[in-house]
Formats: structure tokens, sequence, C-alpha cells
């Protein structure tokens, strides 16, 4: 069935606004972009919805968060650990007591959320990180498409060989509903080298995506460089790893990455904070993604990643929301509004917004079916509609207002709509 939707603008994300625009929609794929008029009539006799004074705009991508962490701040209250922590790793300590009290059922509800806000804060397709590898089938009937990155970490030679089995036998489902199955090395303090070198040989070799963690906090730095620092003597004494305290490496977290044969542009690294100019460029010379968390870096009071000098360098920038354990939504139109102020104009307008677009979609290897309006693509588009008058001029100055995780009105995935209010009410 082919269906025609049309709106005071269309935003096809590569390309300027297209004033009284229209959308061809058939069998759940954008089989025509064009203006109103021209639409219409080369297509007589299709039904056409008419948003009139909205926006139709591609669905965001959420390059990087952790979905099953979204009732965290319920878990937080109930555990009574509601105060704010001191630092990095106050704040990782709090995480793992509050986890280690939870059900698999708390889980399980907490993944369905985050998918359901997803869904409605305009989200098109996930860099979602799972931890509990057992609640992968919960996407199965999901119309979100993506990455599911199962989360990967130890230090304990037996333990980690009781990990790598259940994590092969969980790959060996390869996709579950629309997501691709990849895997997440968590990062280079929570992992041992030997693990972490076969990760990565067995992502390059069997061509599996994955994602890490890297250069987040100046902790990291001192860690990873020294093998020193609060994550050594308050985190790694905690969980019992006193043992396994690695000798310092003499590298940073980019360099040992890459040392360890992890800079391929099929790995998506997170968070880039703490990076000087030489690493910059070694991510840019191995055509590396790297995903954005602004909110979550200022909550934890990290430092501030780079984009200047990313951006000029060429690596590749998308955004993610992280978790509501660092963050207050899941929304990509809130990361966009925050990191406009945040990076204090380093990023313009229509740079947020391609990288919460075409950037997200590239980084996550799925830039031929999402990420922008184009015939072939997945028809998967939101509609806004604002609250006040937008020029075509300021539509990309709108989008990186506060104003917009609000003024949706619907959300289609593979050309349905999934929200029940309606653009009539």
């Amino acid at each position: 069935m082919k269906q025609i939707y049309t709106a005071k603008f269309l935003i096809s994300g590569n390309a300027p606004p297209l004033e009284d625009g229209a959308l061809l929609v058939h069998a759940g794929m954008i089989a025509g972009i064009g203006s109103r008029k021209d639409i219409t009539r080369n297509h007589p006799g299709i039904e056409v919805v008419d948003f009139s004074d909205a926006l139709i705009v591609p669905l965001l991508i959420n390059a990087h968060t952790h979905l099953e962490l979204t009732d965290f701040p319920l878990w937080v209250a109930k555990a009574d650990e509601d105060s704010p922590p001191g630092d990095f790793v106050d704040w990782i300590l709090r995480l793992i007591r509050v986890k280690q009290k939870l059900t698999e059922k708390q889980y399980r509800d907490s993944l369905r959320h985050g998918i359901d806000q997803s869904i409605a804060a305009g989200t098109g397709a996930v860099g979602d990180i799972l931890s509990q590898h057992g609640l992968r089938n919960i996407y199965q009937n999901c119309s979100l498409p993506g990455l599911l990155f199962l989360e990967t970490l130890g230090q304990d030679p037996a333990f980690i060989c009781r990990l790598r089995a259940g994590l092969n036998d969980a790959l060996d489902d390869e996709i579950v509903g629309k997501l691709e199955l990849g895997i997440s090395p968590h990062s280079p303090y929570t992992i041992s080298l030997d693990y972490l070198q076969s990760l990565y040989r067995q992502c390059r070799t069997r061509k599996i995506r994955c994602t890490t963690h890297v250069a987040e906090s100046a902790h990291e730095v001192d860690f990873v460089k020294r093998g020193q620092g609060p994550l050594a003597s308050r985190l790694y004494s905690y969980i019992g790893w006193e043992n396994y305290t690695p000798e310092p490496s003499g590298l940073r977290p980019v360099e040992y990455l890459y040392q360890q044969g992890g800079l391929f542009p099929e790995n998506l690294l997170v968070h880039g904070v703490q990076l000087n100019a030489d690493e910059i460029t070694l991510l840019a010379k191995n055509q590396m993604s790297l995903a954005l968390c602004p909110r979550s870096n200022a909550t934890l009071n990290v430092g501030k990643a780079p984009v200047a000098e990313l951006y000029k360098a060429g690596v590749i920038l998308a955004l993610g929301t992280d978790s509501l354990a660092s963050c207050d939504s899941l929304s990509i139109w809130d990361e966009m509004a925050f990191a406009h102020h945040w990076f204090e104009g380093q990023l313009d307008a229509p740079t947020l917004f391609s990288m919460a677009t075409q950037g997200g979609a590239q980084a996550l290897g799925i830039k031929n079916e999402v990420g922008s309006l184009e015939i072939g693509k997945t028809a998967g588009f939101q509609i806004l509609r604002p609250k006040t008058t937008v020029a075509s001029e300021d539509i990309f100055d709108y989008f990186v207002s506060p104003a917009c995780a609000s003024d949706i009105i619907q959300v289609y995935h593979q050309g349905r709509p999934q929200l029940s209010a309606s653009f009539a009410e």
C-alpha cells in the first residue's frame, strides 16, 4: 500500500529544507521524495496524509546507550543510594552496588521501558549495550533497528573462559529482531590485555561490529598509563581484582587500544573526552567513529571532548545519550540541545543535526538504511509541530533548541505510526 505524507517543510537530512514537501512511502520504504505538487501529480489516487504546518524529519540515531539501565533512577531511590557521587569512581561503585541488588525482571522491565522511551523520543536506530545477554530476545518484535552490543569484561582467566563461551553462544543468533549483534569490550580498564586482543581479533576476522568506551576520564588515563589511581585503589579492591592490576603500559588509552588491535572502523569508540592531538590524528588515520555523550560527561564531571579538533581532523562523530544512570532522558533531541550549549559554538546547528542522523548511521554501519530520507531507505521519520512559527532559515537553530523533544506528534518506523497520539489531536 502506498501513502503520501505532506507538511510545511520536509527535511531530508542530505539537502536543504524543502518547503511544501512530500514523502511517498511503499511497503515500509521511501519510494519518492519531492514537492507536494510533483509527488501528488505523479502518483494520483494515493491517500495523502497532510500534516499542514508541521515538519517531516528523519528519525535520530542514538549511537550509544544502555537501555537496560532506564529504570536506574528508581533503583537508586529504592536502594537509598541517591546522594550524588563525588567523582567518576564513586559513580561506578554506586552503579555496581545498585546492580548487585537487581532481579532479572527488573532488568527486563527496564529494557522495555528504554525501548518505549527511545521510540517516543524520535529515535530511529540504536547502538545499545547489553550486559544481560539473556534479555536480547526482548528486541525480537521491536521496531528499532541498529546494533545490539553484548558487553563483556573481566580480568580473571577462569572467569573469562566462562564469559567467552556464553558470549559466543549468544553471538550465534547474529540478528535479533531488526538489530545486528555485536560485541562491547567494555573499556581498557575493565578487561585483560589477552581477552581484549582476542575479542578484537574475533571481531575483525568474523566481521562483527564492536564498541569500546575509551578516554572517558582522567582516572582512566592514569590507570592505563601508570597502573595507579582511584581505579586501582578503589574499584579493583572493591570488586576483588587486586591481584589483576595490570602493569603500567606507559600508553594513553587510545594508544593502548591501537597496540591491542582495537583501532579499526568497525569499532565504534565512545566518549573520547581525554584526547590529545596525537590521538585525534591516530583516530582520523584509522577512519574511526566516536560517539559523544556530552550530558553524561557533564554529569560525571569528567571533562569535555575536543570536538572542534575531532571534527576538523575528519573523525566521524555521532551522539549518544549513554544511560539514565548518568543522563536525564533518552532523547537525542535533548542531547543536541545540550551539546549546542556545552560545546560553546564549536559545532554549529546543521553539524549537530548531521551527527544525530547521518553521523550516527555511519558510525553504526547502517547508513544505507537510515539517517536520512532518501529513496530506497527505510521509511523512518517523525513529525514535529513547532509551537511557534519556524522559518526555513531557522529550522536547524530550532533543532538545537530545548523545544524539539516536546514537539514530536508522531513517529514512523518502516512506514508505520508508533505513537498512540495522532497528529489530529
